[in-house]
């Protein structure tokens, strides 16, 4: 079976960053961990943060949707890794695996083309493109070749 690079990309990425910030202080006892987690979290966005919420590590805000904190800092307390971890997590809470970063596109090597235009309209809100009255995929592909000083093909 093939295995899917992504799968666990923000678990894995998320939890390995926690853990890397670890003292070997901090790991002997969970309740320095959970803080250590805290920490980490309140200072992060996006899918880390989603990530986070999932972990039940909320913040007065959004709150906290999972209670695997405490499974989390058990873990990381016995030295179990982020990949590890992840997968084990996965047969608790299946969404713990399905969060994904946002492919990034590459304008140098991309054939715009190929993208679809949901694809280049992020790209033109990425790069403050302006395009008044663009309709096509065409008019679209134009504006942002014009803004990376790209001849039309």
């Amino acid at each position: 079976a093939k295995v899917d690079e992504s799968e666990c990309e923000v678990c894995i990425a998320t939890l390995g960053e926690i853990d890397a910030s670890l003292t070997s202080d901090e790991r002997k006892d969970v309740l320095k961990i959970e803080a250590a987690m805290q920490k980490y979290c309140d200072g992060v966005s996006g899918k880390n943060k989603q990530m986070c919420y999932y972990m039940g590590i909320g913040d007065k805000i959004s709150g906290s949707a999972g209670g695997v904190k405490r499974e989390i800092s058990g873990s990381f307390a016995r030295g179990i890794n982020s990949n590890r971890l992840c997968k084990r997590l996965k047969k608790m809470d299946q969404q713990m695996c399905e969060l994904k970063y946002e492919k990034q596109i590459d304008l140098e090597t991309v054939d715009l083309a190929k993208l679809k235009v949901k694809e280049l309209r992020k790209v033109m809100d990425e790069k403050n493109i302006e395009c008044v009255g663009c309709a096509e995929k065409a008019d679209f592909i134009r504006a942002i070749n014009k803004h990376l000083g790209k001849d039309e093909v």
